[in-house]
């Protein structure tokens, strides 16, 4: 009984040490919103050609921040690689599908090249032959991939660039 008393207060006593050292301690996740509106980067992004260079300015704009005019120049160009997945021909209600988005980049300082490479994403979906239905499947997928590669184009501008 004796040793129950002491164990309790020796524990007791352990935490409240415990608490007051990480007192002052806090978590912030690294790829959370917090994280990413304090991470920004002056860009100056291309006229887009397509809706998906669109989409991927506005999510780089939305997570680096807005167009600047007097910044580097980003350009894209956006391909995409719809693929049917499985290797059965027999035909059935639903179909899978993956789509791969690619984005080329460059960013442009002064007619000289700062940063450039190709990033890519593969988001599956499904398809039921219903062409509304389908066509809004494919879309979500491409946004999702887009937002994919973007996320990884947004990396990689920091690391490049914010050393600059």
């Amino acid at each position: 009984m004796l040793f129950a008393r002491v164990f309790r207060a020796v524990c007791l006593a352990a935490a409240l040490v415990a608490s007051g050292v990480l007192a002052g301690c806090t978590l912030t996740p690294v790829y959370g919103d917090a994280a990413m509106s304090s991470q920004s980067l002056a860009l100056h992004y291309a006229e887009p050609e397509t809706r998906q260079e669109q989409l991927v300015y506005r999510t780089l704009s939305s997570r680096l921040g807005p167009d600047r005019a007097d910044a580097p120049q980003f350009s894209a160009q956006v391909s995409s690689s719809p693929t049917r997945i499985g290797l059965s021909d027999v035909s059935g209600p639903i179909t899978d599908n993956q789509l791969t988005i690619t984005i080329t980049y460059l960013v442009v300082a002064d007619g000289e090249s700062i940063a450039s490479g190709t990033r890519s994403a593969t988001v599956g979906y499904r398809t039921t032959g219903q062409i509304v239905a389908d066509d809004a499947a494919r879309a979500a997928a491409e946004e999702q991939a887009i937002g994919a590669a973007a996320a990884t184009i947004r990396l990689a501008l920091l690391a490049d660039l914010q050393a600059r």
